[in-house]
């Protein structure tokens, strides 16, 4: 590998590591900016901020999962994940986390980005950094997760007419 390959990959990593940070801190700052009455009341369909919160960590421990396989050599069940089994598996990661408290779920969201990072950095520029390989595009999902997320949560603050019929439960 050319010595400009290296450097571009380490250019790729420290813009695609930035756009994580971008993205999980736009949606902490539309989290803090919710009344305490969106915890647990539903918010965007049936879903309470409570709920939002809980799946956004959900599915980033499952590609915290999915890395620790790769460097493992396996291949990550999250890349064989069916569509079909989305909302369901939303639903029943969201019903997991009814029964604790928000500040629970939110520290759950906090630590499951600093797992994520701590993972992150046990890869090489390349494999963070070179659109197409597994742990990029799973980077880029989490960071394409967390927008979709915080959009939601925006157009909600907003009070966007429409917003409670679009469906946070079904997407993931």
């Amino acid at each position: 590998m050319a010595e400009d390959d290296t450097r571009s990959f380490a250019d790729d990593r420290r813009r695609l590591l930035g756009e994580l940070e971008l993205e999980r801190n736009q949606l902490l700052r539309n989290i803090e900016t919710c009344r305490i009455r969106d915890i647990e009341r539903p918010m965007i369909d049936e879903w309470s901020l409570k709920d939002i919160v809980g799946h956004v960590a959900s599915w980033e421990a499952e590609v915290v999962s999915a890395l620790r396989d790769i460097q493992e050599g396996r291949r990550p069940a999250l890349l064989d994940f069916e569509n079909e089994r989305i909302d369901a598996w939303n639903e029943d990661h969201a019903a997991r986390k009814r029964s604790l408290t928000f500040w629970s779920v939110l520290e759950q969201l906090k630590a499951g980005r600093e797992r994520l990072l701590a993972i992150v950095a046990e890869f090489d520029d390349g494999a963070i950094g070179e659109e197409g390989r597994v742990p990029n595009r799973l980077l880029q999902v989490v960071a394409q997760h967390d927008r979709e997320h915080w959009h939601v949560i925006a157009a909600y603050l907003a009070g966007m007419p429409g917003v409670r019929e679009s469906s946070a439960a079904g997407s993931n």
